[in-house]
């Protein structure tokens, strides 16, 4: 296959995609209202498109099966067969296959379609037969919106030919662009400092450094997508889940004009579906239930998508029963997550987090809509691969809003740079509630770990430097980075520190020398590194140097763990 080829192919595949999934749209709300003339006609026009889309590429199954649909909905328009819910029933079915057909495209898989197009031809043609002599609405056709001719002034037709003001783009060319534009600007970083150390005036560089920054920016705008882009997407999980449980819910999009890098929303879309599909299974509650709690019958579940400094926070809500802490109590000592006695130790939002734990389910039963934690700790694997996090807030009888705070922008990140043992690293900005300077009487021993005063509250401490120096990540001894490190140093000694946050903890490291904030372009770490439960990737500093960076989550959640295992022991 030539270039040319395959870049029709993908041209073809994106448009085929946001049909598939408008009419998946579309279906949900021609399911509630049987007779909307105006969503019966966009679907009509929709699979009218994509079937001579289908013809023109070769894609000889989609164009039949698309066909079949369209007659179908063209009898519909025209008044000649009535739409009942068996009928919605086998569209939806046959949305499914073209959805299917679209992507065998690109993964090869064989579809077998023949059975619902028979379906819906077999269906059509009784149809037909049986409402022989109903005359087709001759209004049907003014129904589907078609381009407007354009006039000259004088009232004569205007023949000149119209283009669009949208370019479509691949996003495999974006992303080579975005990348070279990095390596421009990191080159760009690297001559800056070079001359800096010479003793040469960096000025002449400061109009090339702010047209290669607003290069940078512009591209990374170009791939910015809407919120909207994905949220529309659920209309179809949310009615296949509600369905499947027999329950009635209704979506609440909100936030939908919030844009961030579409390269986020598909590493998070599989996500968002656990995080949808477990609040219709196991967040709302049944009808029976709803009405004895004095609770509108029909539940609702809200997405929505709001802009903080550099991050985008996605919300997904429900209005049902909340989560029980007690219960999940309960299941991690039973299922031997831990201990009775560390487990009643443990505050409700500690309890709580406990659902992301792999292997988990609050569900007394697995059923095709599993229970809130199945699939969770997917989430947060996920959600914190792009240096997110997962927040979770529930209310008994109210509801649960399950927050992920996720970066605007794979391609930039804010950065601070500090040194440890005579090497650069740096931490995202997303990850720091503040720095601070520590004295050593400020420190006291809790066991085996070093504690601070902090904000009305104990911040647990480490030397940063005695973490970097454990061979096995999976077996730490809190001694080696807290109190044996802080007998070497001098009593009148001052600490550097970062104080951390990730998913509500806060954990204070302790560095040898803070140095700068900086925009950083993050590459991933290279095999064997990438198994690195300390390092997230690494960034080229302008002297040339490599500089790791530090993955916050994984950090403070193995030491979590190691400090949960030594409370069991």
């Amino acid at each position: 296959m030539s270039s040319k080829e395959e870049e029709y192919r993908q041209l073809f595949l994106t448009e085929a995609l946001e049909n598939f999934e408008e009419l998946n749209r579309l279906f949900v709300n021609l399911e509630k209202d049987h007779t909307n003339k105006k969503t019966i006609a966009n679907i009509f026009r929709i699979v009218h498109t994509l079937k001579g889309n289908a013809m023109g590429m070769g894609y000889d199954k989609i164009a039949d099966l698309s066909h079949t649909v369209e007659d179908v909905f063209g009898a519909i328009k025209s008044g000649q067969i009535p739409l009942d819910a068996e009928l919605v029933d086998a569209l939806f079915r046959a949305n499914d296959k073209l959805g299917d057909l679209i992507n065998a495209i690109t993964s090869g898989e064989r579809v077998s379609f023949l059975g619902i197009k028979t379906k819906l031809a077999v269906y059509l043609k009784n149809a037909l037969e049986e409402n022989e002599g109903i005359e087709p609405e001759q209004s049907a056709e003014s129904e589907i919106p078609a381009p407007e001719s354009q006039e000259s002034e004088a009232g004569q037709e205007n023949n000149s030919i119209q283009f669009a003001d949208v370019v479509q783009i691949p996003v495999k060319k974006m992303d080579n662009l975005l990348n070279m534009v990095g390596e421009l600007v990191i080159e760009r970083d690297r001559l800056i400092s070079l001359f800096g150390e010479e003793g040469k005036s960096t000025l002449e560089f400061e109009r090339i450094k702010r047209i290669s920054s607003n290069l940078h920016y512009g591209i990374m705008n170009v791939r910015m997508v809407q919120m909207g882009f994905l949220f529309n997407k659920f209309h179809r999980v949310l009615r296949d889940a509600a369905s499947t449980e027999k329950k009635a819910v209704e979506l609440v999009l909100k936030g939908t004009e919030v844009e961030i890098d579409r390269n986020i929303l598909k590493i998070i879309s599989d996500s968002m579906v656990h995080l949808v599909r477990n609040a219709v299974g196991h967040g709302i509650e049944s009808a029976a239930e709803r009405k004895n709690s004095g609770k509108a019958l029909t539940a609702t579940v809200t997405l929505d998508a709001k802009l903080e400094k550099d991050s985008v926070v996605i919300t997904v809500s429900d209005d049902g029963k909340g989560i029980d802490h007690q219960t999940i109590k309960e299941k991690i000592v039973r299922q031997k997550m831990v201990s009775k006695d560390v487990a009643d130790k443990l505050t409700e939002t500690e309890v709580i987090r406990y659902i992301f734990e792999p292997g988990f389910s609050s569900a007394d039963k697995v059923t095709e809509i599993s229970g809130r934690g199945v699939g969770m700790d997917v989430v947060k694997k996920a959600v914190e691969s792009i240096g997110g996090q997962v927040l979770v807030e529930t209310e008994l009888g109210i509801g649960t809003s399950i927050h992920l705070v996720l970066p605007s922008s794979l391609a930039l990140k804010g950065a601070l740079l500090f040194e440890v043992n005579k090497q650069d690293y740096a931490i995202p900005l997303a990850y720091i509630d503040s720095v601070t300077y520590l004295n050593r009487e400020d420190i006291h021993h809790v066991g085996d770990s070093l504690m601070v005063d902090y904000q009305d509250k104990s911040l647990p401490v480490i030397f940063l430097g005695g973490l970097l120096d454990v061979q096995n990540t999976s077996d730490i001894d809190q001694t080696q980075i807290g109190q044996l490190r802080l007998k070497e140093v001098e009593n009148d000694e001052q600490f550097n520190v970062i104080v951390t946050t990730h998913s509500g903890r806060l954990l204070g490291l302790i560095v040898d020398r803070l140095q700068r904030q900086k925009e950083i372009i993050e590459k991933k770490l290279p095999k064997p590194l990438d198994s690195s439960k300390l390092l997230s990737g690494t960034t080229i500093l302008g002297s040339g140097n490599v500089c790791p960076v530090l993955d916050v989550a994984s950090i403070m959640d193995t030491l979590f763990q190691s400090s949960t295992k030594t409370g069991q022991s």
